[in-house]
């Protein structure tokens, strides 16, 4: 193949890589006060001192308007998943992980996700540890969380939502850094995004910038599949 012949497959490549990736928008993120305290251990609710249930109100209204919600999510099919721990999706993003074999056992199609609230909250949350003001620095930075994982449910929802008229279910979330899964392959997640305008972006090891931010995989499982 020449190399104006090779040069155009790969156009042509990015450009159907960009067709299936869809952004994501979200209604305004609630943020419960009460979540903020259970992330932070407080198990019965009625014992934590007036002043913190106070400060969790005030952080969990701050984080409301810090946050910035952003997500994106690709679409693709399976074309590859065996017992020696490889999976191939789209015409080449490859993963190596047994544990997401056993996850996309059935699995004819993937939704891959990067969500995040932005950088706002924790550039907030730093200043105020900067300022010694603790307790509302570490209350808002534990409010950034609890509003991801309000961005995780939505999006979850939505796609159950959108493969249940076409008889199939969706499977749990598997991401880069869960057991049995690298790091590592953060990158090789984020390259079926290539071409997309992210505002997400990886360090030299892989850690997402916002750290807000989340990525994973759902599997599309025919609801006839018995396993």
């Amino acid at each position: 193949m020449s190399r104006e012949a090779d040069a155009a497959c790969r156009r042509m490549h990015r450009q159907v890589r960009r067709a299936m990736v869809d952004r994501l928008t979200f209604d305004p993120v609630h943020v419960d006060p009460d979540l903020i305290l259970r992330l932070q251990k407080y198990r019965q609710l009625d014992t934590v001192p007036q002043v913190v249930k106070d400060v969790a109100r005030r952080m969990a209204a701050s984080a409301e308007g810090l946050v910035e919600p952003q997500g994106w999510v690709w679409r693709g099919p399976v074309n590859r998943v065996d017992a020696t721990g490889h999976v191939q999706i789209g015409d080449a993003v490859r993963f190596e992980s047994p544990t997401l074999v056993r996850v996309l056992e059935g699995a004819t199609e993937v939704a891959v996700v990067v969500l995040t609230i932005g950088p706002r909250l924790e550039r907030r949350a730093h200043d105020l540890i900067g300022e010694e003001q603790l307790v509302e620095g570490l209350l808002l930075d534990t409010a950034g969380w609890v509003a991801i994982d309000a961005l995780l449910k939505d999006t979850r929802r939505r796609l159950a939502a959108d493969a249940k008229p076409q008889g199939r279910r969706l499977t749990g979330r598997m991401a880069p850094g869960f057991a049995g899964w690298g790091l590592e392959q953060q990158r090789e997640l984020f390259s079926a995004f290539d071409g997309a305008a992210l505002s997400v972006h990886l360090t030299d090891s892989c850690v997402m910038i916002p750290r807000k931010s989340v990525s994973g995989i759902y599997g599309l499982v025919p609801v006839t599949y018995a396993g």
